[in-house]
């Protein structure tokens, strides 16, 4: 879940005023604008317990339990003006499903005699959970519900030696979409139209941000080698682990800014 990530200049050096034990949720203030920024880490939306390092390695599956919402964002929902809530990809990691504090099935548990329901009945599950939350909430602010964005992976994933070297973007229709980013995309667009239609008689402002079709010509967008700093200061020819998956590069995130500021300011 991210609340109103970047800017698109440095305006004034803000001050941090919180992180949590691993760095992950921060929050900042800009004492001249008295405008406080915060990014909250909470991939699954709902309550999860992960068992991974900072390079995705995991040790076990992902605890996840679908009928609970994560407290990370849920202690502060009521007292932010502005949100951007997004999720996706972490449903596609192997984990085990609880509902009612009862194991129901797992996505790729191999040996623990348990249904494979699959991460698209888990993200389901979950997004329709939060709609539900957030249109009965009657919350006064705005919030942006984005769908999860492209990646550009070549020659393999995250963990088996992509990278993405481009760096121009591609011409249209160059970049098909992937088959798992159009499962969570159109999941996503459905618990979105659902909600949408009942959250006016609620007086809850909910917009949808789909960055899609803009960001499949944008693989030029990632900080591919460059996740680490300086990753080849020791080694000129070291194999490093490629990020094709975040949006660092300026370029796109600007666009991402333009436009979530034409709907803050005008509408």
């Amino acid at each position: 879940m991210y609340l109103l990530l970047s800017l698109r200049r440095v305006v004034e050096q803000p001050v941090q005023i919180y992180q949590d034990v691993d760095s992950k949720s921060k929050r900042w203030y800009f004492q001249s604008y008295n405008l406080t920024i915060s990014n909250i880490w909470s991939p699954f939306l709902v309550k999860a317990a992960i068992f991974e390092d900072i390079n995705g390695v995991s040790t076990a599956e992902v605890q996840l339990h679908l009928d609970k919402l994560d407290k990370k964002w849920l202690d502060i929902y009521s007292s932010l003006d502005y949100m951007i809530i997004s999720s996706g990809k972490w449903f596609l990691k192997a984990a085990v499903y609880h509902e009612n504090d009862v194991i129901v099935g797992c996505h790729l548990c191999p040996g623990k005699n348990l249904i494979e329901l699959g991460f698209e009945y888990a993200y389901k599950k979950t997004l329709h959970y939060v709609m539900d939350f957030i249109k009965t909430s009657k919350y006064k602010g705005l919030i942006f519900f984005r769908t999860s964005t492209p990646d550009h992976f070549e020659n393999g994933e995250w963990h088996n030696g992509g990278t993405c070297p481009k760096t121009i973007p591609a011409k249209e229709g160059e970049v098909k979409i992937k088959d798992l980013n159009r499962i969570l995309r159109n999941i996503e667009l459905e618990e979105f139209e659902k909600t949408f239609a009942k959250v006016a008689h609620n007086e809850v402002n909910l917009k949808l941000l789909d960055f899609t079709n803009l960001l499949l010509s944008r693989p030029d967008g990632h900080p591919g080698p460059y996740r680490q700093f300086q990753p080849y200061s020791k080694n000129k020819t070291a194999v490093v682990q490629n990020d094709c998956l975040h949006w660092c590069i300026p370029g796109p995130i600007d666009f991402w800014n333009d436009v979530i500021m034409e709907i803050v300011v005008n509408g």
